[in-house]
């Protein structure tokens, strides 16, 4: 059907109307020649002679018909075409003399030749030219036009034919329809969509805020003036500059984007939070001339956020006071746990009879059984803080496991039970991780193995299960042919609290930890955990755990080996700083055993007093102790001795077993650190390093054991001279390795020191690799480990802790230079 929009004429087409007149002037002459063509067949002649004027103008008319793109017609007043342009010929695919004396219905749809019928018939009754919209079919589908119709008059004014130019609007209709829809659906996108838009004109400052923009801070469409002013009015003055700055930054091109966050007051007073994103609209040279985006309101978010952020603060305080709480609860349970380990170890040196031996025994034991017990609470609760961290030392793998299954070897032969480990032939020897962690990790699995098996035996494997270059992944299995765990429970057992049946906890004891941080310690170590078991049958636990590889050096050190030291080789005068009645008596009975002189303080305060008072070779302070504590009282030591000179060796006694104590420690001033209960091979080893220091010049109290040479580690904490000589087989190198010792460390410490103070982590590294390797050919277990804790720092980066590391290092090596000076591998 067609479109017919009529119009008067105007100015709708001013290009054609400059035509129309000098067409109707033009067609009148042609009217006649018109006429004849009306009554096809008839030969109607005429004389006349030609008119050079006539034929001229009929030129002029036919250029003009012939080239204007407009499309040019004539009908009479039946509708029969008396003249089309080439234009309109060529439109509907036809010559002009195949249109000329036919009808609109000869030649469209009848519906199209309806209306151009009836919109001829109002022109020629009205005789007023009219403007009109008027569709026609096309093969490639139907084309819009813009008509003027006009009424054509001969010489005594009649109307006796209707002209009319029309104008293929279709790409414009086209157009405008498109761009209606779009601002249509502009429209409606702005009145359905949550954010508020705006449009903002850079260069006149006017700007459009939609209705939900203004509503979303509570204001009516009229209510708010549409420029940037009335924006900037209601924002926050907090927040003015940075959103200034923002866009700024953003039209300058020093931002990739606009996106900030702002507050907007609102109608009510109060104040929403807005996330603004917008673009700018650009020009040929890059200068922004207009900007438009929206508007969201996130204030809920904001209020979420900060909800979030006070439950995480409380959380974190919470987190805290466990932390706190869990310190002080090792504390107070360590300290009476100290005076009974302690007492049961004084009372089982002395004499006693069979059933007085076994009923002490028991006693430790069950001592012993409640320290494990607090480790397992203590280590689960730094897992779940997440403030366990793993160390990287390197270690003897094969040694490890060979010393866990030791330990463990008399449980299994009380239930006569087999253990057994073997460790793959491609497992590196030697690799870098937590040895600690690692052994923890064993000893509670195989310990589990034993408790569940009584009858057959426990084994343990190790191989590989993959690697790189720098990364090794072992995989552990601790077989054992026990009870066996149901199948539903494979998974539970690893939850915390969590034990195979109900009675197990009655039947076996434990706290359900366990497992759980075994699960959380393999995790740390890049791999996981999982068992196989069977009920009656028996369970075999897997686990995978990444070590790193090691670099290998030219001479194998021996691993250190913590035996017990048994003998002191000399007396020294000790201050014990202590607030504990029982740990007071413990500490003294075992330092006085070994022919050290006690003096006993129960304050900081004290202890000051003491100190000013008289000299001695090593300090025992307990860190936690009511008004001045043993970190105050190091400080005021350390500070006199500043002004005074000298240096006492001050050793950290503390029940704390929280991350980081030993650091905290060593940085207040303090030369080594005790951890509560105290175990004497642990206290002698740790006080008499500073023995030397008594020899020197300290204290000249009288040996009150027999000293003999020093052959044996037994004899000397220092070094191993069994493992010194197995490591050399030869006396004679011994004693030249001997010799070369002050000279050699001497230097490698000077290079550490030099490093220390150009803060170069890489020379002081391969300075304290050079020393690790040589202490480990002598043999030295404490000076070994000081050198290995200083390659792990220095690796690390850490030079603050290096320092401290290296000063430990420093004393422990003029230690050792003297006591191998003093040894003869002959004797």
């Amino acid at each position: 059907m067609s479109e017919n929009r009529e119009h008067a004429a105007g100015d709708s087409v001013p290009e054609l109307r400059r035509r129309i007149q000098e067409l109707e002037a033009r067609l009148h002459a042609l009217d006649a020649a018109a006429r004849q063509t009306q009554d096809k067949g008839k030969d109607i002649p005429v004389h006349k002679q030609p008119d050079p004027t006539r034929e001229e103008a009929e030129e002029r008319l036919k250029a003009i018909l012939e080239n204007t793109p407009a499309v040019v017609f004539m009908k009479d007043l039946q509708g029969r075409y008396l003249l089309v342009n080439k234009h309109w010929a060529d439109l509907f695919h036809t010559t002009p003399e195949e249109v000329v004396g036919k009808f609109d219905h000869d030649i469209f749809p009848p519906d199209m030749a309806s209306a151009f019928r009836e919109n001829d018939a109002k022109v020629a009754e009205t005789g007023v030219p009219m403007q009109m919209e008027e569709i026609a079919p096309r093969a490639d589908g139907p084309r819009t036009f813009l008509s003027v119709k006009f009424p054509l008059r001969d010489a005594s004014g009649a109307i006796h034919a209707v002209g009319g130019i029309a104008t293929d609007i279709t790409e414009r209709k086209n157009f405008n329809r498109a761009l209606e829809q779009s601002e249509e659906r502009f429209k409606l996108a702005v009145r359905g969509a949550n954010d508020g838009i705006w449009d903002w004109d850079i260069r006149t400052g006017e700007a459009f805020f939609s209705p939900h923009w203004k509503s979303m801070i509570g204001y009516a469409d009229d209510e708010i003036g549409n420029n940037f002013a009335a924006f900037e009015n209601l924002l926050h003055p907090d927040d003015h500059a940075r959103v200034m700055s923002a866009v700024d930054d953003y039209l300058q091109g020093r931002l990739p984007r606009y996106a900030v966050e702002f507050r907007l007051r609102h109608k009510d007073g109060s104040w929403r939070w807005i996330l603004a994103r917008g673009r700018a609209l650009r020009d040929e040279s890059g200068k922004p001339y207009r900007m438009a985006g929206s508007h969201t309101d996130v204030t809920e978010r904001k209020q979420d956020e900060e909800e979030l952020r006070q439950a995480r603060h409380a959380a974190e305080a919470a987190n805290s006071a466990k932390s706190v709480f869990l310190a002080n609860m090792s504390h107070e349970i360590r300290t009476p746990m100290n005076g009974i380990i302690g007492m049961s170890e004084l009372l089982l040196d002395t004499k006693l009879d069979e059933a007085q031996r076994q009923h002490l025994e028991m006693l430790k034991q069950s001592a012993d059984s409640l320290l494990d017990l607090l480790n397992d609470i203590l280590d689960f609760s730094k897992i779940e803080a997440g403030r366990m961290e793993l160390e990287a030392h390197e270690f003897d793998l094969g040694e490890t496991v060979a010393e866990t299954v030791r330990a463990m070897s008399t449980r299994a032969y009380q239930k006569r039970l087999v253990l057994l480990h073997h460790i793959s032939p491609d497992v590196p020897a030697r690799l870098i991780g937590d040895a600690g962690r690692l052994r923890q990790i064993l000893i509670n699995l195989i310990g589990n193995a034993i408790k569940f098996t009584h009858k057959g035996g426990v084994t343990i494997e190790v191989g590989v299960e993959s690697g790189t270059a720098d990364l090794l992944t072992l995989h552990f299995k601790i077989n054992d042919t026990g009870i066996g765990i149901a199948e539903n429970m494979h998974e539970r057992i690893f939850e915390a609290f969590t034990q195979a049946e109900n009675s197990t906890a009655r039947r076996y004891g434990g706290t359900g930890l366990g497992l759980t941080i075994c699960r959380d310690l393999v995790e740390l170590m890049h791999g996981r955990i999982w068992v196989e078991s069977r009920t009656d049958v028996g369970s075999t636990f897997h686990f995978t755990a990444a070590f790193g590889r090691t670099s290998g050096i030219s001479i194998r050190p021996v691993s250190p080996r913590a035996e017990p030291v048994v003998t002191a080789h000399s007396s020294m005068k000790i201050l014990v700083v202590e607030d504990g009645h029982v740990n007071q008596i413990v500490s003294a009975r075992m330092l006085e055993k070994r022919g050290h002189v006690v003096t006993l303080a129960a304050s900081g305060e004290e202890a000051l007093d003491l100190f000013n008072s008289e000299p001695f070779d090593a300090i025992l302070m307990d860190v936690q102790m009511p008004g001045m504590n043993g970190l105050e009282a190091t400080a005021r030591i350390r500070q006199i001795e500043q002004d005074k000179g000298g240096h006492v060796p001050i050793i950290a006694m503390t029940a704390n077993a929280m991350k980081r104590d030993r650091e905290l420690c060593l940085a207040a001033g303090m030369d080594d650190y005790l951890a509560k209960p105290l175990h004497s091979t642990d206290l002698y080893q740790s006080v008499e390093q500073f023995a030397l220091r008594a020899q020197e010049g300290g204290a000249s109290v009288e040996i009150r054991h027999e000293t003999a040479p020093m052959r044996t580690q037994a004899e000397n904490p220092l070094f191993d001279a069994d493992a010194f000589r197995e490591s050399t087989g030869d006396d004679k190198l011994m004693q030249k390795l001997i010799a070369i010792f002050p000279g050699d460390s001497r230097k490698y410490l000077r290079k550490a020191e030099k490093a220390l103070a150009a803060g170069k982590a890489q020379p002081l590294y391969e300075a304290a690799h050079s020393l690790k390797g040589m202490l480990g050919v002598y043999a030295a277990p404490k000076a070994f480990h000081l050198a290995s804790e200083l390659c792990e720092y220095a690796h690390a980066g850490d030079l603050k802790g290096a320092q401290i590391m290296f000063e430990q290092l420093q004393r422990e090596i003029t230690l050792l230079a003297g006591a191998l000076t003093g040894f003869d591998p002959v004797i």
